[in-house]
């Protein structure tokens, strides 16, 4: 499957050199999973790319164009990963907004195929050596400055599927790519999503899951030493549902726990294996 990319709505492979996406990563985005026709969790992620907008001072791009433009890219694909990518509208040199107009960019690629395993075994998992700068003011966004994931990334060794993340304080805010649950005493812990990382629309949706089975949540600030005492956890995201975890540096788990088994069990998540 050829990748394709609609920008406001017209064919493109090629933003304008203005882009502030480009220049500053004055932008959000949303990553998505089309299974057999359908976009999951769209709802939510329109709320999300909504919340995120707004949060930033952009204008949100209509639903239905969005919607739209998807469905002209993915046709008869049965699996595939979109991305909607709203920027800034070009304006004069420098930081300053010019204003809350902005762009729509929608692209479809291929579904990434991921081993089996990670459903049913889990992952493996170390700790970043990075560690993410606190902005409030930009806590729980998925904005386009992703530089930090980009270094974090790039530390991964042959033999580990992600790496968790912590905050200059040393907190738990979560994977490069995934949010982080654990359990301890029959309660399901994340995270809390304050000072910095991205609160997705997977953890929203494991959330609300949770309590509707009867799940009690609670959402913390915690060291990574958290993680020694656990008795089982898990990372998630729109792609991939959730992964159990197996290992988290010398820490083992038998994997996946029950907590973990209910909530995979009522997401009913695709695997892309």
């Amino acid at each position: 499957m050829s990748t394709q990319t609609l920008i406001n709505g017209f064919a493109s492979d090629a933003v304008s050199y203005g882009n502030r996406g480009l220049h500053y990563g004055d932008g959000v985005f949303r990553t998505l999973l089309a299974h057999e026709g359908e976009i999951l969790y769209c709802e939510d992620h329109l709320a999300k790319l909504g919340e995120d907008c707004a949060a930033l001072g952009l204008a949100m791009p209509p639903a239905e164009a969005l919607l739209a433009d998807t469905q002209q890219l993915l046709s008869a694909r049965s699996r595939a990963v979109v991305k909607w990518l709203v920027t800034r509208c070009a304006g004069r040199r420098g930081y300053a907004p010019p204003g809350p107009q902005s762009d729509r960019i929608v692209h479809v690629d291929e579904a990434p195929v991921y081993p089996a395993r990670l459903w049913e075994r889990g992952v493996v998992a170390r700790f970043a050596q990075l560690r993410l700068a606190i902005q409030p003011r930009l806590a729980g966004l998925k904005h386009l400055n992703r530089l930090e994931q980009v270094l974090a990334a790039a530390e991964l060794q042959d033999g580990v599927d992600e790496l968790l993340m912590c905050d200059a304080l040393g907190h738990l805010v979560g994977g490069t790519r995934t949010n982080l649950f654990w359990v301890a005493d029959e309660v399901l812990y994340t995270p809390r999503i304050q000072r910095c990382g991205v609160a997705g629309v997977m953890r929203r949706r494991i959330l609300r899951l949770a309590a509707e089975l009867g799940i009690a949540v609670q959402e913390v600030e915690a060291s990574a030493d958290a993680l020694w005492s656990v008795e089982e956890g898990f990372i998630c995201n729109a792609l991939i549902g959730l992964w159990p975890l197996r290992r988290v540096e010398n820490r083992d788990w038998r994997s996946p726990g029950a907590v973990t088994q209910a909530l995979a069990l009522a997401l009913a998540h695709p695997r892309l294996n």
